[in-house]
């Protein structure tokens, strides 16, 4: 395909306008509300072909009146179904139906963004329905319109599971410090585990507060009893534990008796909601992991300090692999590209990073990145010279040179991943790559070996019962490294 001056906007909106007459081309520019939502009929030549918007609720009554009022039209000016634009700016997820069910009657469905359409709007200092119909209808027209990629129910999950899981661990962050305060009160330094002996937000030292919590209860009770709940909480040496938060009580200042009852009730409530919160987020995580096993993305997590719930949030963000198709596109879309100025002929200057990105992916990246720098290869403790793999030679010779580690990194990681992801394989050796090295078939097994049981422990939290073996990629690794064996035993 020949390039233009589009190179990231729809092709077939392009197509439409260069092979057809204008007054051939009807677009369809939708403004989007939770209930209901306005359209217009525009000609390609910008002309409304209506007085007046169009009012089309968000259910199946909506998407019929809308498909019926595109279809009149159509027949009214003698434009053919595939020459009809439908386009919005970008749909929100309570959408997904309704723009669905219009893609599957075969309508090219596109998106336009926000900032453009408003660039595009009559008047700039003033909003309404037809106003903003006129900026996505105008922006569409000036071939300022993306595809819409097709929706997948796995990565669709993953990105609301890990949005989702964001949320509740600041949650999390936010009854954490409450309870902070609460016990900072009742029982001073007890979440100190250095003084106290307890780790905090442990199983025993949220049994300990879920109820009449404060020093004095704790002073008075025997050390014995102390013990039995420390035992069924499962901490360890809890004997000694025991005897030094016992100790610690006698060197605590007691609260006032009159602030005791309100500050143990708020604590119980805090704690309550600090359990629920948790049982939450390994609800979603255990949903990452579900819908990721099921994808290519599952891949990544071979490599070391990659997690799987990192991953699941890039492959989330990311979509399917065919948006892995140029890298600095999607490097640029999650924000680890420079922003650059340059004018009069002078060399480019570097403005830092972009705010106008996808923060979410951008924070993943980067923990993708710097967690990949923290962990040396399993497979090192066999072979030295594997330990030190690609990600953590290169972040650690870009630190070296006082370069941006974290950036570069990321830039690489996602090089790395796209390779894995679309040749659907775990992380191997540099070298091994390439086809002339002949890898001795022990270190291949061994490597293998190691690099499965390192997957073995990251995934062995999450339930994945119930997913055929089929679409479950770890068992197909699992399986091709059985293969392996019986190969090698049959020579």
């Amino acid at each position: 395909m020949k390039k233009n001056a589009y190179p990231d906007r729809s092709q077939a909106v392009n197509e439409i306008f260069n092979s057809n007459d204008l007054n051939k081309v009807l677009v369809v520019p939708i403004d989007f509300a939770k209930e209901a939502h306005t359209a217009h009929m525009c000609a390609g030549t910008g002309e409304f072909l209506l007085k007046h918007p169009l009012k089309i609720f968000n259910n199946m009554q909506g998407v019929t009146y809308l498909k019926d009022r595109i279809k009149r039209t159509c027949s009214k000016h003698k434009i053919l179904k595939e020459n009809v634009i439908i386009g919005s700016e970008d749909p929100p997820g309570y959408l997904f139906n309704f723009v669905n069910m219009l893609k599957a009657s075969d309508y090219l469905f596109v998106r336009v963004n926000a900032a453009e359409a408003k660039k595009f709007r009559d008047n700039t200092r003033a909003s309404s329905d037809k106003v903003d119909l006129n900026g996505i209808c105008q922006a569409i027209i000036n071939r300022r319109a993306r595809d819409v990629a097709d929706f997948d129910s796995l990565y669709m999950a993953m990105k609301a599971a890990s949005r989702s899981r964001k949320k509740l661990v600041r949650e999390q962050t936010v009854f954490k410090n409450q309870i902070h305060k609460c016990v900072d009160i009742l029982f001073p330094d007890f979440l100190d585990e250095q003084k106290s002996g307890i780790s905090p937000f442990c199983n025993a030292s949220l049994k300990l507060m879920e109820s009449r919590f404060s020093v004095i209860r704790i002073r008075r009770m025997s050390i014995s009893g102390l013990t039995k709940i420390l035992s069924r909480n499962r901490l360890s040496k809890p004997v000694e534990n025991a005897a030094k938060l016992k100790a610690f009580t006698e060197k605590v200042l007691s609260p006032p008796a009159d602030i005791v009852q309100y500050y143990s009730k708020s604590l119980e409530v805090k704690v309550e909601m600090l359990r629920v919160i948790a049982k939450n987020i390994h609800i979603e995580e255990n949903q990452i992991a579900r819908c990721l096993v099921q994808t290519p993305g599952f891949y990544p997590t071979s490599l070391p300090g990659a997690g799987v719930v990192t991953a699941g949030g890039i492959m989330g963000e990311v979509g399917q692999s065919v948006n892995w198709s140029n890298i600095d596109h999607l490097a640029s879309y999650g924000g680890i590209v420079p922003r650059q100025k340059q004018t009069g002929g002078k060399p480019a200057v570097k403005l830092g990073l972009p705010y106008k990105a996808n923060k979410k992916l951008k924070s993943h990246l980067f923990q993708f990145s710097f967690g990949t720098a923290m962990f040396k290869h399993p497979a090192g403790k066999i072979y030295p010279h594997l330990a030190e793999h690609r990600l953590y030679s290169h972040f650690y010779k870009v630190q070296n040179r006082e370069g941006k580690s974290g950036i570069s990194t990321a830039k690489l990681f996602l090089k790395i991943a796209k390779q894995m992801i679309l040749q659907q394989r775990i992380y191997l050796p540099q070298q091994w790559l390439d086809l002339s090295f002949d890898v001795p078939s022990e270190e291949n097994r061994l490597y293998f070996l190691s690099v499965l049981n390192s997957l073995k422990e990251k995934w062995k939290a999450y339930d994945l019962d119930g997913i055929p073996d089929n679409a479950n990629f770890f068992v197909k690794e699992l399986n091709a490294y059985d293969e392996l064996i019986k190969f090698r035993n049959s020579k």
